[in-house]
């Protein structure tokens, strides 16, 4: 049985609840400290409570200690990882391979986005040395994952929905040279979504003050298919940073999507499942439009170049509604506007204009009347023909402030007999007798019923169907089968969770074969090293390159940054965007404030790369 898993962010306690409680087979949450997300940090009691909740339902929780560390922090680290195992977490995110040299409990090992992988000799290392999990590099194409897919055997898993980093994650180095603050230590200041100002060597503006770096938001939710038959199990949701009703929507949208051709599969004979127990009931519709967006985008997932750049929406614009009719100030001096467009504007909606000129000005709907619309404001920019999007939908957010149920149907058999009830069902290792006394039934189909009925009610977080009753047919009072139905459903808990814990000891990789390493180090150094930038960051990390051939290795650039250095290396590429490519006219500069970088064209690799000057 292929099992395939939704993986969702948690911010916090809170949010990875509701995740769970929207159908994620999984939640992702960070610590104190060293998770990629440095405004993200929980406590392990928080930790504690969201594991303990998760596993009623066999959800996973994943700790993300994805950030590089320095020999200052290695006992820190060491200490957060096995209270991370205390606190019930299935398995580690890390990005700092020296984490491969620490004391640690015995816990999976995830490789972080952040390790950069990208090629299938990079990914065959890392499972060499004994990563049970692959998280890809967002740029792959289908193709390029099934190469990694046959040159491994581990468990791959990708992101299918959120912000896009415009450089390899784990590469990027624009925010550490830029503002001191690095993306490798969880305090990335987006420089991406910046404005820039692009020049050609004569000193000529091309662009002006515009995001020149920023990429739309991947929505993968067309490709799930492709993506299991290409070897990925996992599906990861970007957005640890993001509200609850963000991540409830996202993650209810992709449950559905999941489950719906899960259903296509079965019915065509294929094995496979989810991961976890459960089904979520919710009382909104998603929409993917109505939440956080930049506009969306299936990146570079068949291989081929598209419009990817987010343009002047660095920031959220959300859905479109239409175009600006007319604008005046009303009697009591607040700006109005009228607007042609098929979906209707509600009070406290937030409005993004964008003019013809890529100018963006938010405001927020103050009071509608049809077309009409007042805005909390008594002085705007807004003009007719500017486009209108709406990024914050007072209504849907109600719809999903509403709670959301998620449920495990349990199927169960009865057989009955003068001394009391057997329960079987899958999730026991034995029947579950019921010593109860019974009447003759005068009427059998009514009795029957009752039992249906009153066994077919909720209890916790199950709901039981009766499959089939066998033995003697008694007539039992709804009192005692409501306390026989309770009863089983602690009883279910309590098995679930034991078999998760049990899971949880026995599913470890072994310790690394040295001779399978080597070979794979081998591989790995033999394959375009260059393309990679080691973040040597300690001496355990320091010390593990070099065991994998690494004579030399440089230290971090957070600890070192070289005259000329290379800052970021992209799929995405300026010069194609803007219809430069191939005859690019020269060489292209990015100005921002006092800093200047030059951007150079790998096309050999169809690749841009940003270095400092």
């Amino acid at each position: 049985m292929l099992e395939v898993e939704l993986l969702a962010p948690a911010r916090d306690l809170e949010i990875g609840t509701a995740a769970i409680d929207c159908g994620a087979d999984s939640v992702y949450i960070a610590a104190p400290k060293y998770g990629a997300r440095s405004q993200a940090g929980n406590s392990f009691d928080d930790i504690k409570k969201l594991c303990s909740y998760a596993h009623k339902y066999r959800a996973k929780i994943y700790l993300t200690l994805n950030t590089i560390l320095y020999d200052s922090e290695i006992k820190e680290a060491e200490d957060f990882m096995w209270r991370a195992y205390e606190a019930g977490v299935d398995a580690l995110i890390v990005q700092d391979l020296g984490i491969l040299k620490m004391n640690r409990p015995p816990i999976p090992l995830f490789a972080s986005t952040q390790t950069d992988i990208r090629t299938p000799e990079k990914a065959a290392l890392l499972e060499s040395l004994g990563f049970e999990r692959l998280i890809l590099a967002r740029e792959l194409s289908l193709k390029q994952i099934g190469e990694i897919r046959r040159a491994t055997s581990c468990q791959l898993e990708t992101f299918v929905h959120g912000a896009l980093c415009v450089c390899y994650s784990g590469q990027c180095y624009l925010s550490q040279y830029l503002t001191g603050r690095s993306a490798n230590r969880g305090e990335c200041a987006q420089p991406c979504r910046a404005n820039y100002t692009l020049v050609n060597e004569k000193g000529e503006v091309l662009v002006k003050d515009f995001p020149l770096l920023s990429l739309k938001d991947m929505d993968q939710s067309e490709n799930l298919e492709a993506l299991i038959d290409a070897g990925v199990t996992s599906f990861k949701i970007e957005g640890r940073l993001k509200s609850a009703s963000y991540v409830k929507n996202i993650v209810k949208k992709y449950d559905n999507a999941l489950n719906s051709l899960l259903d296509k599969k079965k019915c065509a004979g294929v094995q496979i499942c989810r991961s976890s127990l459960g089904y979520s009931i919710a009382p909104f519709t998603p929409d993917s439009g109505k939440t956080f967006t930049r506009g969306y985008t299936t990146f570079n997932i068949e291989g081929r170049r598209g419009d990817w750049a987010s343009g002047a929406a660095a920031k959220a614009k959300g859905e479109y509604i239409g175009e600006v009719e007319s604008v005046k100030t009303n009697a009591k001096g607040f700006v109005t506007f009228s607007y042609k467009g098929d979906k209707r504007i509600n009070n406290g909606d937030g409005l993004c204009f964008i003019s013809k000129r890529g100018e963006i000005l938010g405001q927020r709907a103050s009071s509608c009347s049809g077309a009409s619309v007042e805005l909390f404001t008594k002085s705007s920019e807004i003009q007719r023909g500017d486009k209108i999007y709406r990024n914050y939908d007072a209504l849907f957010e109600k719809e999903l402030e509403k709670p959301v149920k998620r449920i495990i149907n349990i199927p169960v058999d009865l057989s009955l007999s003068p001394k009391g009830i057997s329960i079987f069902c899958e999730f026991l290792k034995e029947p579950l007798f019921f010593d109860i006394e019974g009447d003759t039934p005068q009427n059998r189909e009514k009795a029957e019923e009752i039992i249906r009925g009153q066994m077919g009610k909720s209890a916790l977080h199950f709901k039981f169907t009766v499959r089939k009753i066998e033995g003697e047919l008694r007539f039992y009072k709804t009192s005692a089968l409501n306390a026989i139905r309770n009863s089983l459903a602690e009883e279910l808990n309590k098995e679930i969770i034991a078999h998760h814990d049990e899971e949880r000891t026995v599913k470890i990789k072994g310790t690394p074969l040295e001779k399978e390493v080597a070979a794979a180090a081998e591989g790995w150094r033999n394959s375009a090293p260059s393309n990679y930038l080691l973040n040597c960051s300690n001496s355990l990390s320091c010390s593990l390159y070099k065991e994998l051939g690494i004579v030399s290795p440089a230290p971090a650039f957070e600890l070192e940054q070289p005259k000329g250095a290379l800052l970021m290396r992209t799929k995405y590429c300026i010069r194609h965007q803007l219809g430069l490519c191939p005859n690019d006219g020269g060489k292209l500069y990015l100005l921002n404030g006092k800093n200047r970088l030059a951007l150079e064209f790998d096309c050999a690799n169809c690749e841009m790369v940003i270095k400092a000057l």
